[in-house]
């Protein structure tokens, strides 16, 4: 894939050659160096998403519906939904989970229910999903409407047209999560969740 071979780009120009264990390498680096590198990846994550490439089965509405709806269940018991784009490959959401529910336990929920929806419809068995989902902890204002921002203008910066995503955000724009993350005095109870198709 282009954006792993980017990695190893960046890791050749930086180590020399490539590495066996990356995580390992990244550890042992100095930490400015560790966000370099973050950085980096992050951004050649997201240009690859962004290309649309492999089989893109969430530009077809009906599927694409599935996770919307998907998202939007518990909304309000489980969780506090600020925002969320659905692409044709992937998905960004911007969520604040009321426990007892946890970023883990309810992406692994969506991921499940969905593959097995979409799957159907498809008439396929197997993954549908990545299995790591790509997450952030969001710790500040500014971050928090970064993101914002990111989900609501993806779309744009992918070239889709209308129809080939579903985007929704909060009624209260933002104004409930706010709220609830005043509510429970917890600092760092905002998270966004990336998921994506595989290839």
């Amino acid at each position: 894939m282009r954006w792993k071979r980017e990695q190893q780009d960046w890791i050749r120009r930086h180590h020399g050659s490539e590495v066996a264990d990356m995580d390992a390498w990244i550890q042992s680096l100095p930490p400015a160096a560790q966000r370099e590198f973050k950085r980096h990846r992050d951004r050649c994550w997201h240009r690859h998403l962004d290309s649309c490439h492999g089989e893109c089965f969430l530009r077809r509405p009906e599927l694409g519906r599935i996770v919307a709806d998907a998202l939007q269940h518990f909304d309000g018991r489980r969780y506090d939904m600020d925002s969320f784009v659905v692409m044709p490959n992937h998905v960004h959401l911007l969520v604040q989970f009321r426990p007892p529910t946890t970023l883990r336990g309810q992406t692994k929920s969506w991921l499940r229910f969905t593959a097995l929806e979409i799957n159907a419809r498809l008439g396929r068995t197997g993954h549908f999903w990545q299995s790591e989902p790509f997450d952030h902890l969001v710790r500040s204002a500014e971050q928090f409407e970064y993101l914002r921002r990111y989900i609501e203008e993806n779309p744009a910066k992918a070239s889709l047209r209308a129809g080939e995503f579903i985007y929704w955000s909060s009624p209260q724009g933002g104004t409930r999560v706010s709220r609830v993350r005043r509510e429970e005095g917890r600092s760092r109870s905002r998270g966004r969740a990336c998921v994506r198709a595989f290839e």
